[in-house]
């Protein structure tokens, strides 16, 4: 069952105890996050929100895990797009600049291997130069 986002407390200590209830799983909170993304696409939050597809090896992941065996279990996390998660375009806010990465950066690596979930690449000034985000390339 998807997880109302209205009301459901996306902290760590909530989200733990909704998964070991099993009020929800880790692919319902990411279909409920995906979805209510996608209503503020013209606000240019993200510059790639991860698909269903693009999660899914680090919901397997999880499969033969619960929130006991590791501390970010189910966790949604959202990663500047000046930061390499693997196999998803890393463009610094800039189209011309994009290169695919083969491996993710070690932090996003050190929070996937926690069990947390990447979300997508988030909006950033073109080469994160530090100004106020309302110059988007989308």
């Amino acid at each position: 069952m998807r997880p109302d986002l209205s009301i459901t407390p996306l902290t760590l200590a909530s989200l733990k105890t909704h998964y070991q209830s099993g009020d929800f799983t880790p692919a319902d909170l990411m279909a409920a996050l995906r979805e209510k993304c996608a209503q503020y696409q013209d606000h240019n939050i993200w510059i790639h929100l991860l698909t269903e597809a693009e999660q899914q090896p680090y919901l397997a992941a999880l499969a033969d895990k619960s929130p006991d065996d590791l501390p970010l279990y189910g966790i949604p996390f959202a990663i500047k797009d000046n930061i390499d998660l693997a196999a998803i375009p890393t463009t610094a806010a800039c189209p011309d600049f994009s290169r695919v990465p083969a491996q993710h950066a070690f932090v996003v690596d050190l929070l996937i291997k926690a069990g947390a979930i990447p979300v997508g690449k988030t909006n950033l000034d073109q080469f994160a130069t530090g100004l106020n985000g309302t110059r988007s390339p989308e």
